[in-house]
């Protein structure tokens, strides 16, 4: 029978103690003996993560919330937390940014917090279906994405805890999600861990506003919402600490558009 991880399963390492996966209809760790279960094609890293394990765990797999995601929800999202209120950051900037950037690499790519699949797809004409990897914590989310992308490689798993060996990947895209993670340092340092040397980090997210009335409303939005803005240096910190090299940084109103680089040595 061939392994649920496919032509990947090389690649994928157990999250728990990073051990040998046996393979079979069920992926074992060779080591904490730990299984993975497989859903629809879908190897899940993180089974005892539920839609009752916290509130934005339910948000994330409540069925009207990711059917709105897209053509709603995100929109109005990206228009408030990047203050896009001229449009100057727009889907075909998101588009080209990641064509400059992360087109040119070699080996496997990961969509990290793929969500609905949006991306996935830039992602997937960029460098190809059978080099890309998506992986997000919603079921719901990977259903919608796999639905639209079927010949994507989907699996379930936590960014602070990503189930991929060191050094096997050729780059890592976190878009519009790393400003969600619980801890996103931690999601940084595992995205340096699994990049080859040379591999390449984009990522979308959110710069803290400076003005008081503006940060106010983000300060209340994270506390109420679990979203957290950044501070460029602070986000320089965490990757120069990861052991990334910091290529480009910047982007339009509060849109934090970035690229690092693993040194070659």
């Amino acid at each position: 029978m061939s392994s649920p991880l496919q032509a990947h399963a090389h690649l994928f390492v157990c999250p728990r103690c990073r051990g040998k996966l046996l393979e079979g209809p069920e992926p074992t760790c060779s080591q904490c003996r730990t299984p993975f279960p497989v859903q629809d094609g879908v190897v899940d890293f993180v089974p005892e993560l539920t839609a009752s394990t916290n509130v934005s765990q339910a948000i994330l797999e409540n069925p009207m919330f990711v059917a709105l995601y897209e053509p709603l929800i995100r929109v109005n999202f990206v228009r408030l937390m990047a203050r896009n209120f001229n449009g100057a950051l727009t889907p075909e900037l998101e588009d080209a940014y990641l064509q400059k950037f992360l087109r040119p690499v070699d080996g496997p790519v990961l969509d990290l917090a793929c969500g609905a699949g949006r991306w996935t797809r830039t992602l997937a004409n960029l460098v190809g279906v059978e080099r890309l990897i998506a992986l997000d914590l919603s079921r719901a989310m990977l259903e919608a994405a796999k639905e639209v992308l079927p010949n994507v490689f989907f699996v379930r798993g936590n960014a602070q805890q990503l189930p991929l060996s060191d050094a096997s990947l050729g780059a890592v895209s976190c878009w519009n999600s790393l400003q969600l993670l619980p801890n996103p340092s931690e999601a940084i340092r595992e995205v340096s861990r699994c990049l080859k040397p040379g591999g390449v980090f984009t990522c979308f997210t959110y710069r803290r506003a400076r003005e008081p009335l503006y940060g106010y409303f983000q300060s209340t939005f994270a506390r109420n919402g679990g979203v957290r803005p950044f501070d460029e240096e602070e986000l320089r910190q965490w990757l120069t600490q990861a052991g990334l090299v910091v290529e480009d940084l910047g982007g339009p109103n509060l849109a934090l558009l970035l690229t690092a680089r693993k040194p070659t040595s």
